[in-house]
């Protein structure tokens, strides 16, 4: 049997023939005035452009975003990246599952979610126990817990495959846990409550049982809205439970953006607030530094233009006998 060809190892040159998920697809037009098809295939070590210029509406009419797909084509060089000029597509009709065709958390979900478990265990005040036991471990919070396990952390920008979110969420409650123990005058059980909860509504503003979307929810009000909201629920369902407590777990999801023009409604005006938002922000930015430093092509030392960081990253490797040159664009230094 032909070993499957990921991804990761197409190069220049070589013809494909493989099965991918569609993760995008547009009917386009070229500068001449010919239609053609601009595809985005997948699989669990990445994505990859590919376009149809002959028979593009015949073949286009073959499938749609989030099929399977038997793709023949060769790889070609475009603009620096390896690209698919597509000869042929047919849509998969056998046996499939997602978890070949979407990335995945490198990290063993069943450790991670042990790891949560175990710092709701360690919140000692009783409301904010209560708080997160409904959202995560009591037998009405099985929907929410398997989504939350499956969630990515984003689309894009980070932490963007399937378990991404849990991923994120222990880790930030991890630095969070060290932050209350080394300044004075911080609420730990308030900080690691707001952790864990920070980005709760990106179980809903994101799609995942195929290539990863915005929900219209999701577009329409953006996480943060969606778990502050949904914590708003959890709080006036749990008798009793302290008003003013629920008011500042709702701030800390609500401002853990830190400012207005990157989408928190509120800027953190605890100091909780103040350091779940650098430390959900660090978190963020350095596992995205370490996936595009991964990304980096054998003897490369840079990496590509990093949308996140609106620059290039050094990979901090120097090789002997090599000088290779630092990328330069106006205005991307």
């Amino acid at each position: 049997m032909q070993k499957k060809k990921f991804v990761k190892d197409i190069k220049e040159g070589e013809l494909v023939r493989e099965l991918f998920l569609v993760a995008g697809k547009a009917q386009l037009t070229s500068n001449t005035g010919k239609a053609y098809l601009s595809v985005q295939l997948r699989d669990r070590t990445g994505t990859i452009e590919a376009r149809v210029w002959d028979r593009a509406e015949e073949i286009g009419k073959r499938f749609q975003r989030d099929d399977v797909v038997e793709v023949s084509g060769s790889a070609i060089s475009y603009q620096g990246r390896v690209q698919l000029k597509i000869h042929d597509v047919r849509l998969y009709e056998g046996p499939k599952e997602l978890s070949d065709y979407l990335p995945a958390s490198r990290k063993e979900v069943e450790q991670l979610w042990g790891l949560l478990r175990g710092y709701v265990e360690d919140v000692k005040d009783t409301d904010y126990k209560r708080l997160l036991s409904a959202v995560f471990l009591d037998p009405g919070a099985a929907e929410m817990a398997g989504c939350f396990r499956r969630a990515p952390g984003g689309k894009t920008m980070h932490h963007d495959y399937v378990g991404g979110l849990l991923e994120h969420t222990v880790s930030v409650v991890g630095v969070c846990r060290f932050l209350s123990s080394h300044y004075e005058g911080v609420n730990a059980d308030l900080l690691m409550t707001g952790a864990l909860l920070h980005d709760l509504g990106k179980v809903k503003e994101l799609s995942y049982e195929g290539s990863f979307d915005y929900t219209d929810e999701g577009r329409l009000l953006g996480h943060i809205y969606i778990g502050a909201e949904f914590v708003d629920k959890v709080c006036n369902s749990l008798s009793g439970f302290s008003s003013e407590k629920a008011m500042l777990v709702k701030h800390m999801i609500l401002s853990h953006h830190g400012e207005l023009e990157y989408g928190s409604p509120k800027r953190p005006k605890t100091i909780e607030a103040v350091l779940l938002h650098f430390a959900e922000n660090m978190d963020a930015k350095v596992t995205a530094f370490s996936d595009a430093i991964e990304d980096i092509p054998k003897g490369a030392r840079w990496t590509d233009y990093q949308r996140m960081f609106e620059r290039y990253l050094f990979s901090g490797k120097f090789f002997c006998g090599e000088h290779a040159k630092a990328p330069s664009e106006q205005g991307k230094e």
